[in-house]
């Protein structure tokens, strides 16, 4: 098959990587960190490293290893093998109390008798700063999160959002060299979390701490992190920033863990630098990919495609590669777009992102119809694992 000469437009996904910012030089380093309970690895082996004043979301489901993880960062249990690394120190044996990280807690675990003043001035309280130190910290900690008013209140008078904010002054009144927040955003209702994420972020970002936070929601790391490491049973599949963990998923695990995917299973046809041709018996036609991936004839792969990246139409597109026709089978409509199932003749489900662009555009196309989707060269990527 030869490569064609002008592949159909790419669908655009927006860029969530953060690094728009220098970040400093490795700051925390886990190396070959593993923990066993009874016999049994929660943590297998992980090795990472994080920037100094970057946010780095450890994403995965239950389960994977992820809060393990994190309570060893913060001292709560220590690696079985491996160390932590923080600011060039070993940190394995030191107790929590002695550590220069802080933890906010997803229940945020603020002292319910305590007003939001006392509750922010409790860390620098334990750690014996002076009074007038004390004092003007917990003043600079409430501006920054906006809630100097609210200083007299007790926890049960604030809104979810609020007490977030009080417990995350709380955490960096001591001024902290690693915070760590735990699922920062899991007792927020939808809407409020999605002001809070970049509320959360643009605070973190100010006092330039260093950050790690556990996270199962995926739009919450796409949105507050600088680099992911996605996690499966105890090890990271895949670090990256949001976009590179997006766009360029190494395994099946990544791709469909992350967002919706179409997934095509394939053995490759044709192999070279600038691209590769996969035989899938989904499709009539083999699927053209704009990239090489050095393997070889008759290997199992997989393509990967996002469905905002697959057309939709009922006529006929021009390129002679990747299409396909079908029949609509499902809709689902989510305002400013809906998502088209279409089934194939070979029985595949494609889905297809539709933009609502106009009121009642998505009534062009429903229930029943022949149509036609298809997708660029360069707008998916082959999986070897």
């Amino acid at each position: 098959m030869t490569q064609p000469s002008s592949p159909a437009p790419v669908a655009a996904v927006r860029n969530t990587g953060k690094i728009d910012k220098p970040l400093g030089e490795d700051y925390v380093r886990i190396e070959n960190v593993r923990k066993e309970f009874d016999g049994f690895p929660a943590v297998a082996d992980v090795s990472l490293t994080v920037r100094k004043g970057e946010i780095y979301a450890l994403l995965g489901a239950s389960g994977c290893g992820k809060s393990t993880l994190l309570r060893m960062l913060a001292g709560f249990e220590k690696p079985t093998t491996g160390k932590i690394v923080l600011d060039g120190q070993v940190m394995n044996d030191i107790p929590p109390y002695d550590q220069a990280v802080n933890m906010m807690f997803q229940s945020y675990a603020l002292f319910p008798h305590m007003t939001v003043e006392q509750n922010v001035a409790f860390g620098p309280k334990q750690k014996k700063m002076p009074k007038a130190e004390i004092g003007r910290r917990v003043e600079e900690m409430l501006a920054l999160v906006q809630m100097t008013k609210y200083a007299k209140r007790k926890p049960h008078q604030l809104s979810g959002g609020q007490q977030q904010r009080v417990a995350l002054a709380r955490a960096v009144a001591t001024s902290p060299k690693l915070l760590l927040l735990d699922e920062p955003m899991a007792a927020l209702d939808k809407k409020l979390r999605s002001h809070m994420q970049l509320e959360l972020v643009n605070i973190v970002e100010r006092l330039n701490v260093t950050c790690i936070m556990v996270t199962h929601d995926q739009e919450e790391a796409m949105t507050m992190a600088h680099r992911i490491a996605i996690m499966d049973a105890g090890r990271i599949v895949q670090v990256g920033t949001p976009d590179e963990i997006y766009e360029s998923p190494t395994s099946r695990f990544a791709a469909e863990f992350i967002g919706s995917v179409n997934m095509f299973e394939g053995k490759v046809e044709d192999d070279h630098a600038e691209y590769v041709t996969v035989r899938s018996p989904a499709l009539e036609k083999s699927i053209y990919v704009g990239h090489g991936i050095s393997g070889f004839e008759g290997q199992d792969v997989r393509f990967a495609v996002r469905p905002e990246k697959v057309f939709i139409s009922k006529d006929e597109p021009a390129q002679d590669y990747n299409k396909a026709k079908g029949k609509i089978e499902d809709i689902a409509y989510f305002g400013s777009h809906s998502v088209f199932h279409v089934r194939l003749p070979s029985g595949f489900r494609v889905m297809a992102n539709f933009a609502n662009q106009q009121r009642w555009a998505s009534e062009s196309m429903t229930w029943g119809d022949d149509v036609w989707v298809s997708w660029g060269g360069n707008a998916g990527v082959v999986l070897t694992t």
